[in-house]
């Protein structure tokens, strides 16, 4: 494949992640992105209700490896983040550490 082919792939990849950030979610064991027909499995996930918001966790593997990904939706809206695997453990400690500090702080 000559740099340009090469290029359009890449092209097409980030394409098929972006949308699957706002793909709505799914309760099946695989989503089949349309940009790139690679699929996202997902390996474990839980759903939490807070008020009128809702979250979805996720952890998912494809290609690239596996990585986290937490959505909320509220008002019809759906917002998404995405921690890779090798950041998951130092995500969840600053997490920890910002509620930790904030014990002693004026509510």
């Amino acid at each position: 494949m000559h740099w340009h082919g090469k290029a359009k792939a890449l092209q097409a990849d980030k394409i098929a992640q972006t949308l699957q950030i706002f793909l709505p979610f799914h309760r099946l064991a695989a989503i089949e992105s349309a940009a790139s027909r690679k699929m996202d499995n997902i390996i474990e996930a839980r759903e939490l209700q807070i008020e009128r918001k809702h979250f979805y966790v996720e952890l998912r593997e494809n290609e690239r490896g596996r990585f986290l990904r937490i959505t909320e939706e509220a008002h019809g809206r759906r917002n998404s983040i995405i921690v890779p695997s090798t950041g998951v453990d130092d995500f969840t400690a600053i997490i920890a550490e910002v509620l930790t500090n904030n014990e002693g702080a004026p509510a």
